[in-house]
């Protein structure tokens, strides 16, 4: 949650605000964390790593901080699902993207 509130800030100030820095593994780090809740066939999961490759990374290819925001979101969303029933489980610990 603390991740989607300072995304939505940062793109309510300016929607084409790119995240960068020492922020990329800070995202990387948290998108790996929530997949690992999530079965790999899971769209959302799809969505992560059609949005953040290691070749956009690696390229210095800019994220903006809306696009973000919105894998984020459906991240929080999918795993609030899962609350609902038994709890979140998680499976494996995902590995960050390398950057």
């Amino acid at each position: 949650m603390a991740l989607r509130v300072t995304l939505d800030a940062g793109a309510k100030r300016d929607p084409e605000q790119e995240v960068q820095g020492i922020a990329l593994p800070v995202l990387d780090s948290v998108l790996a964390a929530g997949r690992g809740f999530l079965p790999d066939d899971h769209p959302v999961v799809a969505t992560i790593y059609g949005v953040f490759t290691p070749e956009t990374i690696a390229a210095g290819d800019p994220i903006r901080a809306y696009d973000a925001l919105l894998v984020v979101r459906q991240l929080e969303s999918a795993l609030a699902r899962l609350v609902g029933d038994a709890g979140p489980r998680q499976r494996t610990m995902a590995r960050p993207i390398p950057i």
